[in-house]
């Protein structure tokens, strides 16, 4: 996994590069500028647009580049140069000395290719004036491919929220290591193909800078707790009890232990307070069901207990539930048991809260607006109340634990938003922690894999939470 890092971090991960490099910040900035260009040389008419901070540097640095590359090329700047810091500075009058267009107002030709070089990470304020002015006409300029150079300018580095506009790129470059906003709430759209530049600069060294935020990637899947050996049978694979399907909601509760089974799980029963849940066995003969905690034949010697799939609000519900936890196992609070939780239990280091931003305002006390504001924030405040792994669903899940680490998923789609989708993530933590994967692990896994399996049905808006289900074996196997 590779690291994310937060604004506080960049200034320190840029000079771990220029030391390792022996070089000043002015040589990492025309590095940087460099290995830029590489994604516009080929295009014949470009319009590289710089703004206020050292990011219009890089865009100098990849105007001289085209320029003397033949191409044309012209600066738009928002500011004066004698604005700029001192390497963009620096920059600019190599341009200019070069023989280099500038045009400070708006232009009305075409251009194949516009860069973005307005604002970098450190962008912490609403985007107004000439700077919104310049975003706005850069998102209409159709015709163009729209590159941004280090993150889309306007977008917060740490939150992936739209400080009041944002550019839409249809690629980002990121330099040297990845930033949390680039994949959480807008970053995913705004940032279009995203790819990472070490200019020279070994991971090893970047990665000295240390950071508790994490980038999930495939080798997850490759765990060795999900390799098997011959000479195993039900019991080694573990007994998931999962609970909920109340008041006509068994689909929740059937979709939960379907994906529970097909993640691996030995044995897995369904218990609903409906006396229709013994019809489960028949759409899926190989799920045991039964109609109340109490007539449960797997209860006791359950390694994992999931609640909340279809479990609804009443008193009953509240009733199982705290049942359920006075077992003291591993378990997963999912769906209506979250909202029944809140500030009310805190939970032991093997379990999983698996909320939603709604959920999580619930749990927190506040709006979804405040969690969405910060996700990171709000994950490990969620984990740290609750003392529970916390996995926030959104664009960009977050995979949260008591001891600060957050692991950020970069995949999965938006045809995913359906209902029973969180349902079958539910099953799939349970199913990997009943095969003895520790809370944070399982929780991780689950979400990569789910998500991954959602993006090769390649159903588009069409995706049902079934056929995630259906999709865990292809997925797992191809990964591996």
């Amino acid at each position: 996994m590779k690291s994310i890092y937060l604004k506080q971090h960049i200034k320190t991960v840029d000079a771990h590069a220029a030391n390792y490099l022996h070089i000043s910040s002015f040589e990492l900035m025309k590095q940087a500028g460099r290995a830029l260009f590489c994604y516009i040389q080929n295009h014949q008419k470009i319009l590289i647009v710089t703004g206020a901070g050292n990011n219009a540097g890089d865009g100098f640095v990849m105007a001289l580049l085209a320029l003397k590359n033949n191409q044309d090329v012209t600066v738009w700047n928002l500011i004066p140069i004698d604005d700029l810091p001192t390497d963009a500075q620096m920059a600019a009058q190599q341009y200019l000395h070069a023989g280099g267009k500038i045009i400070i107002e708006q232009s009305d030709e075409d251009y194949d290719c516009i860069v973005d070089a307005i604002f970098g990470t450190g962008l912490s304020r609403t985007v107004v004036g000439i700077f919104e002015q310049a975003i706005h006409w850069i998102n209409q300029q159709q015709q163009a491919v729209i590159l941004s150079v280090d993150i889309p300018s306007g977008l917060d580095a740490d939150t992936g929220l739209i400080r009041g506009c944002a550019v839409w790129a249809d690629i980002t470059v990121s330099i040297l290591c990845y930033k949390a906003g680039q994949f959480t709430n807008f970053g995913k759209d705004l940032c279009g193909k995203l790819f990472l530049e070490y200019i020279g600069v070994a991971n090893t060294i970047i990665s000295k800078v240390p950071s508790k935020v994490k980038l999930l990637d495939t080798s997850v899947l490759k765990s060795k707790e999900l390799v098997r050996q011959h000479n195993t049978h039900k019991g080694t694979y573990g007994t998931a009890v999962i609970v909920g399907g109340h008041d006509g909601m068994l689909g929740a509760l059937m979709l939960a232990g379907q994906s529970a089974l097909r993640s691996g799980c030995g044995m897995v029963e369904v218990v609903s307070n409906s006396s229709r849940s013994v019809m489960i066995s028949i759409q899926c003969p190989e799920l045991i069901t039964a109609s109340s905690v109490h007539a449960s034949l797997l209860l006791e010697k359950a390694d994992v207990l999931a609640i909340g799939p279809g479990l609804g609000l009443n008193q009953h519900s509240s009733e199982v539930l705290e049942f359920c936890i006075k077992k003291n196992k591993a378990m997963v609070i999912d769906a209506d048991a979250l909202t029944l939780s809140t500030n009310k239990y805190k939970f032991n280091k093997q379990t999983v809260l698996t909320p939603h931003p709604k959920e999580a305002a619930r749990l927190l006390q506040t709006t979804v607006e405040m969690i969405q504001s910060d996700r990171i924030t709000a994950a490990l405040e969620i984990s740290k109340l609750y003392k529970a792994t916390v996995i926030l669903k959104g664009s960009g899940t977050l995979v949260a634990n008591p001891e600060g680490e957050v692991y950020i998923c970069p995949f999965g789609y938006s045809g995913m938003a359906t209902a029973g989708m969180g349902d079958v993530l539910c099953g799939m933590v349970a199913g990997l922690m009943a095969q003895g994967l520790k809370a944070t692990r399982a929780a991780y896994i689950a979400v990569v894999w789910h998500a991954l399996s959602a993006q090769k049905c390649q159903l588009g808006n069409c995706l049902i939470a079934s056929d995630v289900i259906n999709n865990l074996a292809p997925t797992l196997y191809d990964e591996s």
